[in-house]
């Protein structure tokens, strides 16, 4: 199995409370005579920290930096001179290896374990077990939404193990990300495991590992638990990451490099990963911990599995969903955008069909740029479409808005070429800054972007330019402002005692409930029978801190479904009807106790062509910004916010 796309919803998993031991979902034995490139990339042009060596692929010649052999992977780091490929020809004195499992084992929570030791305890030498969010802009670039700047959101970094010469008596487990380096420790820190017997302790192979869920995270050495993070105010580190092994020299942490050292090796016996299970009592996660159940063998457990039918080694995603290749990718969306169901009330829309768009703007202002802008009937919805992308804005000066007191910008996007889209809200100056879209190919995306990504730098109250970069073709729909149900005009009015209509009696708000559907962790308003599980989100909010609610859940046209709590899922394979209709009831705990209802309709379909009619839009001239591309972290909502959840509303 081999993942080529990003995650982007959230795999269903089971707390670590509830565990009895482990199972695994993958393990790398290094059990051959080779590394298995299947599993792993030298990533050769790392070039970080001030470090002195020069990160190679060799494992066949006789200084080879990689070698398997005896059931161990060996790293080793060589004091000789090269000019170095993956630095331009730069000269260095040493050789290294780093490897990387990027877009080729990833993984969002479990247990990651490792056993290894490492051979030198002279000065210069920093060996690590690492793991990097998905995102990162390195090397291998994929061009599926890899282009994150280290440490932002989607880029962050995780040090399970890292050992350096220079404090051999201890190794590091830390965090790295762009909250910590705003001065918050919320998100995870540094800590120090001294070994018992000092430096010499690193010699001998010990079990590292993490246990990670969206709560918390821990480290711990052989049975040993070093410190525990509660990562419930942290909304970092909830993407999948790739591991890293490699052994640097000299740099920040590594410092000067003893004069005597020629090689130094990090012997590494397996990696694995491990989910938690209640059919076994294993304690850890090796190559004795029983294996997880993969019936149709394509690489992914079945616990998470949302495709258990594909042929055994097929190229699947992390879902266990068969990966379309590029050239069988349609060229446009076959169906419409999702429709929106926010309250008109409470939105300011710039295009989309379902809500009365703003006048006075201009989807196609003259700002010099090479994007070619047309308008689709996709379905009978109107539809923009982006060829050729390198910018493109969306320009209502004449027309300026005041988002102040809108929380989100919404916005719909498909693509099927595109390798990095960045939005940018403007205000006069201009002023901007960009927020980073994740890409799924071929499938329609809504990102929420809260606006207090741009109220750094954008001007809410007087916002008049959108403007999108990037690259491809790109199909938009749905942009708008919107606000939460409960801010503006919208909440209930205090009724008045009859007998005393001047003094205001205490009364209990009614709740409200929201239906969101996601499949393929995108949202939808109509259901694929090909596609994965059909999740339904009941999405609450009450005025009353202190009332408790309890959810009602109808379904009809599905013969088997699981509830829990606010959340409703199903297969397509369970559907016996032409429309799959979902409500949900949500009650209070007030005085008087008052419900709220929300339905879903959704007609079922199998995917099929839909043809498009084109309709060109005229140009104006129109002043415009082109700032330059910064890369920034990305926030996409689904909206998938459970109320009781400890977390927040977009990083789910």
């Amino acid at each position: 199995m081999k993942f080529l796309v990003k995650y982007w919803l959230v795999m269903v998993f089971v707390p670590f409370s509830a565990q009895a031991g482990w199972e695994v979902t993958w393990i790398e034995r290094f059990d051959g005579t080779a590394v298995n490139w299947n599993n792993w990339t030298a990533q050769t042009n790392a070039n970080y920290n001030n470090e002195e060596q020069c990160y190679t692929d060799d494992e066949t010649s006789v200084n080879r930096n990689y070698e398997v052999s005896d059931g161990t992977l060996k790293i080793t780091s060589r004091r000789m001179n090269i000019n170095c490929p993956g630095q331009n020809g730069r000269f260095r004195e040493w050789t290294s290896g780093r490897l990387n499992s990027k877009d080729k084992a990833e993984f969002l929570y479990g247990r990651i374990e490792t056993r290894l030791r490492f051979d030198d305890l002279r000065h210069g030498t920093w060996p690590a077990f690492w793991a990097l969010e998905n995102r990162i802009q390195e090397q291998p670039i994929a061009g599926d939404n890899d282009n994150i700047g280290w440490p932002n959101r989607g880029a962050g970094e995780i040090d399970i193990w890292e050992w350096h010469g220079n404090n051999g008596n201890s190794y590091i487990t830390a965090f790295h990300n762009s909250t910590r380096y705003a001065g918050s420790d919320a998100c995870g820190d540094v800590a120090y495991y001294n070994y018992p017997s000092g430096a010499p302790d690193v010699q001998d192979f010990h079990v590292y590992a993490m246990e990670w869920t969206a709560d918390s995270i821990s480290f711990h050495i052989n049975d040993t638990e070093v410190v525990r993070y509660d990562m419930r105010s942290c909304d970092f580190y909830e993407e999948p990451m790739f591991l890293l092994l490699n052994v640097a020299m000299g740099g920040t942490l590594g410092g000067a490099i003893d004069s005597s050292l020629d090689t130094s090796t990090l012997e590494v016996d397996y990696v694995a990963r491990c989910l938690p299970t209640s059919s076994n009592q294993a304690s850890l996660c090796n190559e004795t911990t029983p294996l997880a159940l993969d019936d149709d063998n394509d690489g992914v457990a079945n616990n998470e599995d949302q495709c258990p039918a594909t042929q055994a080694d097929a190229n699947v995603d992390y879902r266990g969903c068969l990966v379309v290749p590029p050239e069988q990718l349609p060229d446009a969306p076959e169906t419409a955008a999702p429709i929106p169901t926010i309250d008109a009330n409470n939105v300011i829309s710039l295009y989309s069909d379902v809500y009365e768009n703003i006048t006075n703007i201009d989807y196609n202002p003259n700002w010099n740029q090479a994007t070619q802008v047309e308008e689709l009937l996709i379905e009978g919805n109107n539809t923009l479409v982006y060829r050729g992308l390198n910018y493109q804005g969306t320009d209502y000066g004449d027309n300026k808005q005041d988002v102040s007191d809108y929380d989100f910008l919404h916005i719909d996007y498909w693509t099927k070429d595109a390798a990095y889209l960045e939005l940018y809200l403007i205000s006069p100056g201009p002023n901007e800054n960009p927020v980073n879209l994740p890409i799924e190919r071929a499938q329609w995306q809504s990102a929420v972007v809260p606006l207090s990504e741009y109220e750094q730098v954008v001007d809410l109250t007087d916002t008049f330019q959108l403007k999108l970069i990037g690259s491809g073709t790109v199909f938009i729909d749905n942009i708008y402002f919107s606000r939460r149900a409960d801010d503006g005009n919208t909440n209930p009015t205090t009724p008045t005692n009859p007998s005393n209509p001047t003094n205001p009696t205490p009364s209990n708000n009614a709740p409200t409930i929201n239906l969101l559907v996601a499949q393929a962790s995108q949202t939808i308003s109509r259901i694929d029978t090909t596609d994965g599980n059909v999740t339904v989100i009941a999405q609450v909010q009450d005025n009353d801190s202190n009332d408790s609610q309890t959810i009602v859940w109808s379904i009809s046209g599905v013969s088997n479904h699981d509830i829990n709590n606010a959340q409703l899922t199903f297969s397509p394979a369970a559907i016996t009807a032409d429309q799959v209709i979902i409500s949900a009831t949500v009650t209070d705990s007030g005085s008087p106790a008052l419900s709220a209802t929300a339905s879903s309709t959704l007609n079922v379909f199998t995917p099929a062509t839909t043809p498009s009619t084109a309709v060109n839009l005229g140009t104006n001239d129109s002043g415009g910004s082109t700032g330059g591309i910064v890369s920034a972290y990305w926030l996409m909502g689904l909206g998938l916010l459970v109320l009781w959840r400890r977390k927040s509303l977009l990083y789910r």
